[in-house]
């Protein structure tokens, strides 16, 4: 599968992306997958300039992520797709995008989140997002850094948050 990361990071491109996670998966391309920035020119070529050459850059549609990824187009590219909340993410899997797993990096506060762990503060709408993954049978897990502590996100976390919400 070319896809070696799905992760849900609310600042996108950034250099823990561009730095870490790329030095320890090497991947040939990030797929931003993003309505909302794939029809913004000017936030696309942001967004694509924040990355090293070596590494090609897709800005691109939920939809058309989904498609490029089931489509066989990128068959031998080492893939990280990056989307910037869990809503995102369960639409692009439940689009038929084939995803390992999801990685839950930095979802920073914001009115209306709780904290989770010092780098993923949720809201309901990101549990419910989460509980579509899991249905969907992925294994989400939160890990800041490589090499960071992986904490698995299943079923129990989540309703465990729900109070708090």
């Amino acid at each position: 599968m070319p896809v070696v990361l799905a992760r849900v990071d609310d600042r996108l491109i950034h250099g823990q992306v561009t730095v870490g996670w790329s030095e320890r998966l090497r991947p040939d391309r990030i797929i931003l997958a993003s309505n909302e920035i794939a029809a913004d020119p000017w936030q696309s070529r942001v967004y694509a300039s924040s990355v090293p050459p070596s590494i090609a850059v897709s800005v691109l549609s939920l939809a058309r992520a989904a498609a490029a990824l089931r489509g066989g187009e990128t068959v031998s590219e080492r893939i990280i797709v990056l989307t910037a909340t869990p809503a995102e993410m369960s639409d692009l899997a439940h689009l038929g995008a084939p995803l390992p797993s999801v990685n839950i990096g930095g979802m920073h506060f914001g009115t209306g989140k709780v904290e989770m762990l010092p780098f993923v503060f949720i809201d309901r709408l990101d549990i419910e997002a989460m509980r579509r993954l899991l249905v969907a049978g992925l294994t989400l897990y939160a890990q800041q850094v490589p090499g960071g502590r992986e904490h698995v996100l299943g079923a129990e976390q989540l309703a465990a948050m729900e109070p708090r919400l």
